[in-house]
């Protein structure tokens, strides 16, 4: 989609046709009363402020999350040469082990950061949803199918926690564990006392990487295809208005006075 983020300037006329029937309704939001002209235009306004807002953070989560995968490849290529290195030589030498747990701290708050993430991408599109009744059946027609975001990123979520769950089985850690880096580190040196250990460690580390890598990859192409999509449904919008505006500009034009000219008898 070439939609971009110039494209997603809302008017406040066209937010106004948005929102007119619900701030004209009596009570919005705890307000009595309808809303003033003026201020159903500045509310509309906001919203469609907070439309184009919700477009950026997510352009700029996809960013990130690309940035995170990249990263967690790195990691994943360096816990196989660990691997290779345990398997030749039985034993990590003491700065490739230290080097080893950085990575998984590092690793650590990448999948942190991935799950909240989630967590906010699903947020914001309950909120457009919620803002923007007539989304869900744009997403009805959009790629071939209903397309419901906010499942998309549930599932990931959970993906992520079965994955990490099973992996932390093996260094006899929970996943509560995680949120401690004291925790984190007191485990990675207690298995760092044997080659067993270390392996375990390594095993359970790349695992949770590898699955990382997919994940931030389709997190990626989840949140950018909801950012374009919100994008072409504003932009839709304006486009609307935009067409309505003009044909009620043209029934209230006078030709006859814009030629200058009288009709016969005045």
């Amino acid at each position: 989609m070439k939609t971009t983020i110039k494209k997603l300037g809302i008017s406040a006329a066209a937010a106004a046709m948005l929102f007119t029937t619900s701030a004209n309704a009596g009570s919005v939001g705890g307000f009595g009363g309808a809303l003033e002209v003026t201020q159903d235009l500045q509310w509309a306004a906001d919203i469609g402020d907070r439309a184009i807002s919700y477009s950026k953070q997510l352009q700029q989560y996809a960013t990130q999350v690309m940035q995170y995968q990249q990263q967690i490849q790195q990691y994943v290529n360096q816990f196989q040469s660990y691997k290779m290195m345990l398997q030749n030589i039985g034993q990590l030498p003491e700065a490739q082990w230290r080097q080893f747990q950085n990575s998984v701290l590092q690793l650590k708050r990448a999948v942190e950061f991935g799950q909240s993430v989630s967590y906010t991408a699903a947020n914001f599109d309950q909120k457009f949803r919620n803002t923007f009744k007539g989304f869900d059946q744009y997403l009805q027609q959009a790629q071939g199918g209903n397309l419901n975001f906010t499942n998309e990123y549930k599932n990931m979520y959970q993906s992520t926690k079965d994955t990490v769950q099973g992996a932390l089985k093996s260094l006899k850690l929970q996943e509560q564990d995680l949120q401690s880096d004291e925790a984190v580190m007191a485990a990675l040196q207690q298995q760092s006392q044997s080659a067993v250990g270390q392996l375990s460690a390594v095993q359970a580390a790349n695992q949770i990487a590898l699955h990382q890598t997919t994940q931030m990859k389709k997190l990626q192409k989840t949140i950018m295809t909801q950012a374009n999509l919100q994008a072409e449904w504003i932009a839709h919008q304006n486009d609307q208005e935009a067409a309505r505006q003009a044909q009620i500009s043209a029934m209230h034009s006078d030709p006859i006075e814009e030629s200058g000219q009288e009709l016969p008898g005045f």
